[in-house]
Parts: structure tokens; sequence; C-alpha cells
């Protein structure tokens, strides 16, 4: 239905506001109405904003996927009677004086965008992502559901840790662009597949309908922790799987060093065989040197006995010569 033609008690009727709440509120059906049209004619310039930012953070490698939104019209004016009622817990009073002109400068999540991922651990890299591509209006708001484990000490400085009193776990950004001439904001929340199922589910059963029932409101409680256990059991199993993949890393590691051991062992082997081939061969090179010298010895001291044997016999005829040199003399 279009918000030109709505009145106010199809207004109130379709979105669950008693008299009671009306009558609290601090706006007016006319300048409720009129920033419902102003809302409903700038939609469509809207989507092309959200869906600019969905494309940058779906670039992100940590993201699993991403949801966006604009704010129906009728939502934003619902929400604007909740914050403007002074003594209830939802009242902000920012929202005092709201109107059509300046609702988009009040109103920070006209457009929403929620950025999923698998790990727990995937929301920081997340962070550092979002933090490179825009400057938030306000501080970063990591919700947590009480109970849970102490986290701030992981996170990093400028992100603030809030309980949130439904059980709702996310980083919460507030980012401004000027894409449309004008400054809009965008509320991105990051979070992880198991919570954005929870959120939806208690968004459906519980908002508004159900906001006090005792019995319902238990069960999502356990519903919560359940899911709570699952995003802890994913991140232990991603542990595991990364400490298996450094165990057959090291596996593969040792067995090379055990093969190229074996491999140097045996090149050692060879080695050592070409060694003590060499050695032998030089053994009989010596051994075959050393019987030549020998022979060499034997052979001079065979000349050498020779020679002395042809001096003594040379002696001998000398001395016959000259007994018969003699012999001649005294004839």
């Amino acid at each position: 239905m279009s918000i030109a033609s709505l009145t106010e008690d199809e207004f109130l009727h379709q979105n669950r506001i008693s008299q009671q709440q009306w009558q609290a509120s601090q706006i007016s059906w006319s300048t409720l109405k009129a920033i419902g049209l102003r809302h409903e004619q700038r939609t469509e310039a809207l989507n092309v904003t959200a869906e600019s930012y969905a494309r940058i953070i779906q670039q992100c490698s940590h993201v699993h996927s991403v949801r966006w939104r604009v704010k129906k019209p009728q939502h934003l004016m619902e929400k604007i009677v909740r914050k403007t009622q002074p003594n209830s817990a939802t009242f902000k009073a920012k929202y005092l004086g709201i109107n059509q002109y300046n609702y988009d400068a009040i109103v920070t999540d006209l457009i929403g965008v929620r950025a999923l991922h698998l790990f727990k651990d995937d929301g920081l890299a997340i962070h550092d992502y979002l933090m490179s591509k825009w400057q938030y209006e306000e501080p970063p708001v990591y919700y947590v559901r009480n109970g849970d484990d102490e986290v701030s000490a992981e996170l990093p400085a400028d992100i603030t840790v809030k309980i949130h009193p439904a059980g709702y776990r996310s980083l919460h950004y507030v980012f401004g662009s000027e894409l449309q001439h004008r400054r809009i904001f965008t509320e991105v929340q990051v979070r992880t597949i198991f919570e954005e199922a929870w959120t939806e589910i208690d968004h459906k059963i519980r908002y508004p309908n159900f906001s006090t029932d005792a019995e319902i409101c238990s069960f999502l409680l356990i519903f919560n922790r359940l899911v709570g256990s699952a995003d802890e059991m994913g991140s232990f199993v991603k542990q595991l799987a990364i400490e298996a993949e450094q165990r057959q890393q090291a596996l593969i590691v040792s067995k090379n060093r055990t093969e190229t051991s074996v491999l140097d062992v045996e090149d050692l082997f060879q080695q050592l065989e070409e060694k003590a081939e060499k050695q032998h061969n030089s053994q009989l090179v010596i051994d075959q040197l050393r019987q030549q010298v020998m022979q060499l010895q034997a052979d001079k001291k065979a000349l050498q006995q020779s020679m002395n044997l042809n001096m003594l016999s040379s002696s001998t005829m000398v001395t016959q010569r000259s007994y018969k040199a003699s012999e001649l003399l005294d004839k």
C-alpha cells in the first residue's frame, strides 16, 4: 500500500501500535506520514547505494555472503513511533523534532547491509577490510549475549562491547556516503551464518508479536545458546583442520628428509666403494712398482757381481800373460 493512501488507523493496526503507545509518542500523524512519503520517493535511489555497499563488501575474501535492504516506509514510521515515547525502553532523545527534512540525518539504518561469515574469527578480518574502505560515523559496537565469554581482549581498541538485551551477537557499523548528493547513512552488520539464522527466526517470531511471551522467550534463549555453541564448534573444527594440515605437512617434510637421508647414505656408500676400489687399484700399482724396484735392485746386484767377476777374470788373465811374457824373456 502506498503511503499516500495510508490512513492513521490503518497504520496503527498494521503495525500493532496501541492507542496508548500512539498517544505517548511525541510525533503527529501528519509529520509521520510526510516522512513516510519522502522515504518512499527515495527508496529507488537508496537501493542503488545499498547495492554499491554490497558489491564492495562481497569482494572481501572472508565474507561468505551479503544481504541488504532499504528500510520500508511503514517500518521506518513504526520505528519513529517507538523512539519518540519518552517513558519507554526504546526512547531516544535525538528523535524528538524529527521531520521529512532531517529524518535521514537521524535514522542511521535506512540502508542495512549484512556481511555473513562462516567462522567467528573471520569477523576481525572483515573489520580490517571495512576500515580500509570507509570511515565510520560512530564507533563500531560488538553486541554479545549476557554470559558470553570475554571477547574484548581480542578486539581492536575502537570497538565497544555491549550486551544486547535480546542476545544478538554481531558487529555494528555506521558509515556515511554522499552517492545521492546528500549524506546517507548505512548500517553494516557483521555476523556468522548461524547467528543470522537465529536473528531472522527471533525477529519473525518474537518481534513484535510475542515479545513478552515468557515461554517463547525461553525457547529462543535456548536456541540462542545453541547457536553460540555451533559457532564455537565451527571455530574448533577449523582449528582441528589447520592442525591436521600442519601434521600432514610435517609428515611430508619428515618423509622427504628420510628419503633424502637414504639417498645421501647410498651416495656415501657408493663414494666409499669407489674410494676402496681406487685404493685397491693404487695398491696394485704400488705392488707392481715395488716388484719392479726389487727387480731393478736384483739386476743391479747381478750386474755388480758380473762386473766383479769380469774384473777378477781380467786380472787373472793379466797375471797369466805376465807369466808367459817373463818366460819368453828368460829364453
